[in-house]
């Protein structure tokens, strides 16, 4: 096994209330049962810390996740950091991201976050709009939005982070263009882009089966998927990755994780984990485990064997086409020689034939050593992706 550092997601799955288009783990809740929780996830924790594929490594990452870890307390995210630290030593200045909402911070609040040592703050805004943020059934304001990132910085987290949604019903190019302006200009140092998508089970897709809810032509959101990267650009956002943009060295370390097939390990409800396994050298499977997804069973079985819902191992072309695809989300792409060090495979030999498809039809482009989407890969990725299932 080995001692390089991996990551750790904590999902906190409480929310105040749930938003009408989220089909994550999530559960709106008028009390957190923070006590309990707090322990659920340490008793995961230290049962991790037995795990010979965890035992005696270090954390290079930690990512608190939900739903809204911002309504735990300063004490108890420290409580946790803590006990992952006792264990699994914290790498010094590891980027320790907290997801938040705006309106659910306050000055206060968020001196407490960077005294447990959260250094980097994800505020799910989705757009300055207060008309468009009550439509997505969002609590704050776009001035309360403004006011969290201005407060982050007084609390001393200097590294911020903001999600936007574009695609929204009635949402116009112009109306894209000033969420993301208005979002580049603050003191933020990253920002993500996502466009909606409706899921079956939410309240979004009932409306939208009933004829409620009129969503953009998708041309519209084709031109604001396009338009995005140069209004990031104009403010000193380089894309690099599909969803992702970044001033310079502030890309988020957790998250590349999952794009360059790092190991990382998921605690509370419904969290994922992720493991490769090398032999000689070469990554032959990959061992991926869920816990139990409602949080009552995850409280009652954390700790135990039970609270695993479900795990299967990766090998083989899987293997290879995982690591390739979410590869390929990364602007810089896949390079031949990080794909024959991690599996002592030509990457030519492996995929070589739907490359040369691929770029034959403008979605793919070779640049040296390394194989990246064009903007046009980019527009219908997941179709592109479906290209290299062998």
């Amino acid at each position: 096994m080995t001692n390089a550092p991996f990551s750790l997601y904590a999902h906190i799955p409480f929310c105040a209330h749930k938003c009408p288009y989220c089909d994550f783990n999530t559960y709106a809740t008028a009390r957190v049962p923070e006590a309990e929780y707090v322990e659920a996830l340490k008793k995961e924790l230290q049962r991790s810390a037995a795990d010979e594929r965890f035992r005696g490594r270090r954390l290079g990452t930690i990512f608190f996740g939900g739903g809204t870890p911002s309504l735990l307390s300063g004490a108890a995210i420290d409580s946790i950091i803590r006990a992952a630290d006792d264990l699994f030593p914290i790498m010094s200045g590891a980027e320790i991201t907290l997801e938040a909402n705006p309106g659910d911070v306050s000055r206060e609040k968020l001196a407490e976050f960077a005294s447990t040592g959260i250094n980097r703050i994800s505020f799910g805004v989705q757009s300055f709009d207060d008309a468009r943020l009550k439509l997505l059934g969002r609590d704050h304001t776009a001035e309360q939005a403004k006011e969290a990132v201005a407060l982050a910085h007084e609390a001393g987290i200097s590294n911020v982070s903001v999600d936007i949604i574009f695609g929204t019903p009635g949402q116009l190019l112009s109306d894209l263009e000033r969420d993301i302006d208005t979002a580049a200009s603050l003191p933020i140092t990253h920002l993500s882009t996502y466009s909606l998508t409706i899921e079956p089970g939410t309240p979004f897709f009932q409306r939208q089966e009933r004829g409620l809810l009129s969503m953009p032509a998708d041309g519209l959101v084709a031109d604001m998927l396009e338009r995005i990267p140069e209004l990031a650009s104009r403010h000193g956002f380089a894309r690099y990755e599909i969803s992702n943009y970044a001033r310079a060295g502030k890309e988020s370390e957790h998250n590349n994780v999952y794009w360059i097939g790092g190991d990382y390990l998921g605690v509370g409800a419904g969290a994922h984990s992720y493991v490769g396994s090398a032999r000689d050298g070469f990554f032959e499977t990959g061992d991926r485990w869920s816990t139990v997804a409602l949080p009552q069973t995850y409280i009652r079985d954390a700790g135990t064997s039970r609270v695993i819902s479900w795990s299967e191992r990766v090998e083989g072309k899987s293997l290879w086409f995982e690591f390739f695809y979410l590869g390929l989300r990364r602007i810089a792409g896949v390079t031949a020689s990080n794909f024959q060090k991690r599996f002592g495979l030509s990457m030519w030999d492996t995929y070589g034939d739907v490359i040369r498809e691929l770029k034959g039809e403008g979605f793919i482009r070779e640049e040296g050593e390394s194989v990246s989407l064009t903007p046009k890969g980019i527009a219908v990725a997941d179709s592109v992706f479906e290209r290299f299932v062998l």
